[in-house]
Formats: C-alpha cells, sequence, structure tokens
C-alpha cells in the first residue's frame, strides 16, 4: 500500500511540476514574441518585461524548492552555519519577495515581530522556511488577502514563529500529512490551487536540521491556518538593541 501511495504522489509530483515549468515557459515566449513587434507601444513593452521577470522568478522559486527537496532527501547529514538572525530583518525581506512574486497590495502580509527577537539559527535555512510558509499561506487564501507574522519568547524563552492566515483551513486529520513529500491535500479547496508539494517537505526538513519543530494548526476547513515554527531556548540568543547586528 505504501509504494502505491508513494507511486500515486510521484505521479502528482510529475503533473505538478509539469504544470509549473510549462506555464512560464509558454508565457515567456508569447512575451518574447509580442516584443518582437516593431510597432509595440514602450508601455506594452515595459509591462511585458515585467511579466517576465515575474515568471523567471517563478521558476527560480520553483527549482530551488526542487533542489532543495532532492538534498535533503539523499544527503546523510546537513551542515549548518549559526549565526544571530534577527527575526524581524528576514521577514521583512520574505514578505516583500512574496508580495512581489503575488502582486499583493501594501498590508496583505503583516509583520508582528519584536526588532530585538534574535534566533541563533542557519539564516539561509530560515529564509527558506519562512518564504515558503508565506507564499504557501497566500495561496491558500482567498481575496482579501490576510497574513501575519507573528514571533515571540514562549513560556520556557524559545522563539516561536507564527505565520498565521484566514484561508481554507485544514481537515485536523491532514495536519501531519502536509508534511509529507509529494503530497497534495485533497479537498476541492486545495486542489485549486497549483503545487508540487514539495514547499511544506522542505520547510519541515530544514525546521528539523536547524533544531527546530514545525507544525500546522487548523480548526477545519474555512477556519484559516497557522504554521508555527519553534526553537527551543538553547537555540535561541537575546541581544539587547544597540548591540544587535545591522
Amino acid at each position: 500500500v505504501r509504494e502505491i501511495l508513494e507511486v500515486r504522489r510521484q505521479d502528482t509530483f510529475i503533473d505538478s511540476v509539469t504544470h509549473e515549468l510549462k506555464s512560464p515557459l509558454a508565457s515567456l515566449k508569447l512575451c518574447l514574441e509580442t516584443m518582437a513587434r516593431h510597432e509595440l507601444p514602450e508601455d506594452k513593452r515595459t509591462q511585458l518585461e515585467g511579466m517576465m521577470l515575474d515568471d523567471v522568478e517563478r521558476l527560480s522559486t520553483f527549482i530551488e524548492d526542487v533542489l532543495q527537496a532532492s538534498r535533503l532527501a539523499h544527503a546523510a547529514s546537513h551542515g549548518t552555519t549559526l549565526s544571530d538572525v534577527r527575526v524581524s530583518a528576514l521577514a521583512s525581506e520574505v514578505v516583500d519577495a512574496v508580495s512581489r512574486r503575488r502582486h499583493l497590495d501594501e498590508g496583505a502580509i503583516a509583520i508582528d515581530v519584536p526588532e530585538d527577537l534574535v534566533v541563533a539559527t542557519d539564516e539561509t535555512a530560515l529564509l527558506v522556511i519562512l518564504r515558503n510558509l508565506v507564499d504557501n499561506a497566500v495561496k491558500y487564501s482567498d481575496p482579501p488577502i490576510q497574513v501575519r507574522v507573528h514571533g515571540s519568547k514562549d513560556a520556557r524563552g524559545g522563539v516561536r514563529i507564527d505565520v498565521i492566515d484566514r484561508g481554507i483551513g485544514l481537515d485536523p486529520r491532514q495536519l501531519q500529512r502536509i508534511f509529507q513529500r509529494f503530497y497534495r491535500v485533497s479537498s476541492g479547496h486545495a486542489r485549486e490551487r497549483k503545487g508540487t508539494g514539495l514547499g511544506l517537505y522542505v520547510a519541515a526538513m530544514l525546521s528539523r536540521a536547524v533544531g527546530a519543530k514545525l507544525r500546522a494548526l487548523s480548526g477545519g476547513e474555512g477556519t484559516g491556518t497557522t504554521m508555527r515554527l519553534e526553537f527551543p531556548a538553547s537555540a535561541t540568543v537575546i541581544v539587547h538593541r544597540e548591540e544587535a547586528p545591522a
């Protein structure tokens, strides 16, 4: 049964990969063909250039997820470079990137993270984790988009980062399975959103690699979802505002 399910997941992954590659490539080809017209107005040319940049960024993000998933699936161990990472600054970088990619209005993704909240972790890994969580929250939300990134210390001195959305929500029975490689939620609302089933897998495996725990919280379909990333106290560093890195 496990082998059958794995084959089905891989078939779904191949279908998703086909879509994720063909759609932006078809768009790029169309844009280039249109730009080849000598009579094309300058404003239209500028618009097409923006569309092409969006497609290239979409492809780059997708390829990065595939490569990360491949490394995590086959590498025996993963080295991490620890540094004191200011959570608010990293969250702002992620929110800006996702907002540009998804063409969101200002304020669609709110950041509620203390300026002096710092965690000792691998900065690149945390960047990829947060990017996947925030992008996922946007993808599985209907307009108007309302996503919030909340950071705090827990009762034991650890760091908690929540990515909260008011989207389509999750059946509680799916909360553990969504972190499996290639897994896609089977509900109709979720199936309408294209994806490969790799983003949350990559986020979960990177979280484990840096000593953090990632879990999903939802009251059911239509109630929204919270993705909670928890770093234990041993992995956190709190610095004074004036001592924090720029």
